[in-house]
């Protein structure tokens, strides 16, 4: 029976990367997540990074961006309540291991819009 992971994972979208590139930022990272349902901590990673690697080529709109390349990291969250995400939980998909979460929901944007909704300001990402 699987158990329901949360995979945090970093990725950037393309103003904050241009901007770093142009000397004019120093953090250009982004950082979301995904609720995995796997058989093992190891296979949420594995589809962690999946979906990490398809959430930062839909962001920028380049099918061949590779998210290793860019050394970014993934991990397990084991205690969300206590986690610095404890205020979006709600904003994280659920997947099971082999399912692509609806992306266009996961980026910036999308957040702003979440965190509007429910009286928060986009910053506490």
């Amino acid at each position: 029976m699987p158990t329901e992971f949360l995979v945090i994972f970093q990725y950037h979208e393309p103003e904050p990367f241009r901007q770093f590139e142009a000397g004019l930022l120093e953090d250009y990272e982004s950082t979301s997540g995904v609720y995995v349902a796997a058989r093992t901590r190891e296979q949420a990673l594995e589809w962690g990074e999946v979906v990490a690697t398809a959430l930062l080529r839909h962001s920028n709109a380049a099918p061949a961006l590779d998210w290793k390349a860019f050394k970014y990291t993934c991990w397990v969250e084991d205690k969300a309540d206590e986690s610095p995400w404890a205020h979006c939980l709600e904003f994280f998909p659920r997947v099971r291991a082999g399912e692509l979460p609806a992306l266009e929901q996961m980026d910036t944007a999308a957040y702003s819009v979440w965190a509007e909704s429910r009286g928060c300001g986009a910053s506490d990402k």
